[in-house]
């Protein structure tokens, strides 16, 4: 007899295990699949090209030579010029906005070779595709007076017409409470690119081209 309850009370017990562990396998879900790792068949595509050439007096009035045509708009800027770098990506967003009408965009920068790395840097961080040069003498002296920056003020802008000539400068004056504005130099943009092309294009040299001296 005793043999028999022993014998139920275990069936019973090995049908109340096997029940709950079939309810805790319901309820409890299965541990998600671990993904694979994905195995990289492409190179990351890089970012866009950005170049830095060097520069001197005669390469940047061969330069304005080669852009006949189109109305070119220096900006003159540096890395240790904070108002340089603050207003540097109105100078990178006029070249996507006026560039199809006409207007080529470079910038410049009046620092030594050792900041070649830093130039490069700010200008990928920019994503500055526009023409970047470097004056070859950095920030000497002969920099300014080369390129004409009075006191070697900086920021400064350049904007020449579809002829190569000079017709607007901004520079900053330590003498006026109020410097330009980028509104200003937005204006002066839109006032030379409204300009008849036909009658402000003079013929072009056939054996001209654009200085490209990179830095090492």
């Amino acid at each position: 007899m005793r043999r028999t309850r022993f014998r139920i009370c275990l069936g019973v017990s090995i049908l109340v295990a096997i029940s709950l562990a079939g309810c805790a396998a319901k309820v409890a879900p299965a541990p998600a699949a671990t993904p694979k790792a994905k195995t990289a068949t492409a190179a990351t595509p890089a970012g866009p090209e950005i170049k830095l050439d060097r520069i001197d007096k005669v390469g940047y009035e061969a330069m304005v030579t080669y852009y006949a045509g189109k109305v070119v708009l220096v900006d003159f800027w540096a890395t240790w010029c904070p108002k340089c770098r603050e207003d540097f990506p109105h100078t990178v967003a006029l070249d996507r906005k006026y560039g199809p009408r006409g207007l080529v965009v470079v910038s410049l920068a009046c620092d030594d070779t050792d900041k070649t790395d830093e130039i490069m840097s700010f200008l990928r961080e920019q994503e500055a595709t526009i023409k970047n040069l470097r004056g070859v003498h950095g920030t000497d002296e002969k920099t300014f007076e080369d390129f004409q920056i009075a006191g070697g003020a900086l920021p400064h802008y350049k904007l020449y017409d579809r002829k190569g000539e000079l017709r607007k400068t901004f520079a900053i004056d330590p003498d006026k409470d109020t410097q330009f504005s980028l509104a200003d130099i937005d204006a002066a943009v839109e006032e030379l690119l409204a300009e008849d092309k036909k009658s402000a294009e003079p013929e072009k040299a056939a054996d001209t081209v654009a200085p490209d001296e990179s830095d090492p």
